[in-house]
């Protein structure tokens, strides 16, 4: 049985269309550190991952969250998967501007997973989350850290660079 959680078009409707339209633009207007197919793939790879995770802890047998209005899959789903794109497109994009290397890797880390646990909190409060069953916000560290850990993986990878 699908659980509604609110019927209106409302901030959570809102946070997700102005976010990544202004998130879309800061894309556009920064300055290009990437050739298209390299900066496509880091924010393919938001996509992607958030839609596995989704799709993976949020329905039976876990069923842990909720996501938007109603338990059951709508059009602002889908923008939403979308809004994961630019985070993990500058994840990468600001590593680089950075030059992060060495020890610097794990500090990195750490204030990605910090500031992902901080919107993941914010999201919470306005009604794009709704968690169940016992599942709590700490439980997103080792997520965020291997995601984000393995998207640093296959940065280097791709630019055949070490990580010192």
């Amino acid at each position: 049985m699908d659980r509604i959680y609110e019927r209106s078009f409302d901030l959570n409707e809102w946070f997700i269309i102005i976010s990544l339209i202004a998130l879309l633009l800061l894309i556009w207007i920064t300055p290009k550190i990437f050739s298209f197919l390299e900066g496509l793939s880091y924010y393919l790879y938001g996509i992607s991952i958030g839609m596995f995770y989704d799709h993976t802890i949020s329905i039976p047998p876990w069923d842990f969250y909720d996501v938007n209005d109603s338990s059951a899959y709508q059009a602002i789903d889908f923008l939403s998967y979308i809004m994961y794109g630019p985070y993990s497109y500058f994840f990468i994009y600001l590593y680089k501007k950075l030059k992060i290397r060495g020890v610097m890797n794990l500090a990195y880390l750490l204030i990605w997973t910090a500031f992902s646990l901080l919107m993941e909190w914010f999201t919470l409060k306005i009604g794009i989350f709704h968690f169940d069953k016992g599942y709590e916000m700490y439980w997103s560290i080792p997520i965020y850290m291997a995601v984000q850990s393995i998207q640093l993986l296959f940065h280097h990878k791709i630019n055949k660079s070490d990580w010192c």
